[in-house]
């Protein structure tokens, strides 16, 4: 046999192989582990959509089982294929330490560790007023979920997974108001800015070992707890953020944020995607 027919053949017997490999390997996220809070309505539920749907095995955390059980029956349906990836639910609450270590250490047990860690439980300001008018209380509580609640999944994280792995990436789900001041809405900007400096502050500390944090503001999104009047400009749907979220996820940085109008900004300018991607200290935006 000659070595040309011998390398036909063999091309031949592999070309098939290599293509049916490539098709099963075509989801962006296939065989990562995700998990998402805040995963049982709005943006926290589109997330995770998104990553099932992109072949990530997606662990879902809300205070409200029925909520996670409609997020895991449309992941269900939304699936590309019969093969649909496992989406494991966990009802806790973000600022119960010992319900958050718990929760993980039942992910870790079934997955063996933990890739991408989404941020996104949190709430918005109620009552909104002036500074003088408002409680303190009504501060404590809103920090409570909006900051202390991503500390304590945060930590519980990187103890149990990345930081022993030396991989992961933490995506902070953030706000214009992170980096703008809004009149009666001091509690909400505080708990925003504070999230801000927490990422990064906490992307300088992981920078050598492996692990990426940055922080994701999908812009004005009608959802149950920040509803948006139809038709008003710049509002989107909760799945329009997917563009956003995999220019973060996929962007190889690190202590960096994004804002989903300045990713509108700079395709109308004919720039990458990742021309919208900013150091956090740099990111100011225009009114």
């Amino acid at each position: 046999m000659t070595s040309k027919l011998l390398l036909s053949i063999l091309l031949i017997i592999t070309l098939p192989i290599t293509s049916t490999s490539m098709m099963m390997s075509s989801a962006r996220l296939a065989g990562q582990r995700v998990v998402v809070t805040g995963a049982g309505r709005g943006i926290g539920r589109a997330l995770a959509l998104i990553c099932s749907r992109e072949g990530a095995n997606v662990a879902i955390l809300s205070r409200t089982q029925s909520e996670l059980e409609e997020t895991a029956s449309l992941a269900a349906s939304n699936s590309k294929d019969d093969d649909c990836p496992s989406m494991s639910l966990h009802v806790a609450d973000v600022t119960n330490v010992s319900e958050v270590e718990d929760t993980i250490a039942t992910i870790l047990k079934k997955w063996g560790g933990i890739d991408i860690l989404i941020n996104n439980a949190g709430t918005s300001q109620k009552p909104k007023g002036t500074l003088e008018t408002l409680s303190a209380y009504d501060l404590r509580t809103l920090l409570d979920l909006n900051v202390v609640g991503v500390h304590i999944v945060t930590s519980a994280v990187l103890r149990q997974s990345m930081l022993p792995t030396k991989n992961g990436k933490i995506i902070n789900i953030g706000s214009r108001a992170g980096k703008v001041g809004y009149p009666s809405n001091s509690h909400y900007c505080a708990s925003k800015f504070a999230l801000e400096g927490m990422t990064a502050a906490l992307a300088e500390e992981l920078r050598d070992k492996g692990i990426q944090v940055n922080s994701y503001a999908p812009g004005l999104v009608n959802t149950r707890s920040f509803p948006k009047p139809e038709g008003r400009k710049g509002v989107r749907s909760a799945e329009s953020i997917e563009d956003g979220f995999f220019t973060v996820l996929e962007g190889g940085v690190t202590g960096h944020y994004l804002h989903a109008d300045e990713l509108d900004e700079a395709r109308e300018k004919g720039l990458e995607d990742s021309a919208a991607l900013k150091p956090i200290g740099e990111a100011i935006f225009s009114p």
